[in-house]
């Protein structure tokens, strides 16, 4: 079974924020899901299953409340 592979403007959509707010800060979570094998690190994509399980998840716990 293959799954969806999700673009950057994917996560930007599913998250309800900017590109540039998913680039540099969502998938550079150290929780959030490594790109998939195969992508490239100029077009990387993400195992739509890997980020919605992220995104049931929450917050990324290390990171403490300002």
């Amino acid at each position: 079974m293959s799954d969806e592979l999700l673009t950057l403007d994917d996560i930007a959509a599913m998250y309800k924020v900017s590109r540039w707010r998913a680039r540099d800060h969502i998938v550079k979570d150290p929780a959030f899901p490594p790109p998939a094998p195969g992508t490239t690190w100029r077009k990387p994509r993400w195992l739509a299953s890997d980020v919605r399980r992220f995104l049931r998840k929450g917050p990324h716990q290390s990171r403490t409340a300002c």
